[in-house]
């Protein structure tokens, strides 16, 4: 079976299938020879970036743990291979083609309090209070040169 038809076999599968894990195994092994997942482009770039992520991410606590969930924790599990392989697959794809998965874009009310950061202790980044939605929330905020942001700039989102 070719890397594409592994792919499409994937995304019809529900996200709590117990075929789910074998499945992701076999893309990433497959991929490993022919590098079908690198030569993507466009919108089948962005399906196969967000199904990484979904299926890497463990359900947010805001989010209602249902059977359904539980079973997809099974399906997956952050312990297994399967797991680590398929995030070190999802940012070697991420850094080939500078692209983030649209989880990672922040949409709504993002509010900066204050002229300085609470936080300057990191190395690379600052923490500052703000607000989201009406809510206070800290915002890490990586320091950027020049160099970088020119870099940093070309990203996907």
């Amino acid at each position: 079976m070719s890397t594409s038809q592994i792919l499409q076999q994937l995304y019809s599968l529900d996200i709590s299938s117990p075929n789910l894990s074998r499945s992701l195994y076999c893309l990433i092994q497959r991929d490993e020879q022919d590098q079908y997942l690198s030569s993507l482009r466009g919108s089948e770039l962005d399906r196969l970036v967000d199904f990484l992520d979904e299926v890497r991410t463990p359900p947010l606590a805001s989010r209602p743990v249902t059977k359904r969930t539980l079973q997809a924790l099974n399906a997956v599990p952050t312990a297994d291979d399967v797991f680590r392989q398929c995030l070190h697959k999802l940012q070697a794809i991420c850094r080939h083609h500078m692209t983030i998965p649209s989880s990672h874009n922040v949409s709504g009310d993002l509010v900066r309090v204050g002229d300085y950061p609470i936080s300057v202790d990191g190395g690379t980044a600052d923490v500052w209070e703000g607000t989201y939605e009406g809510r206070k929330v800290c915002i890490k905020c990586p320091r950027v040169s020049e160099e970088d942001l020119q870099a940093v700039t070309q990203v996907r989102v």
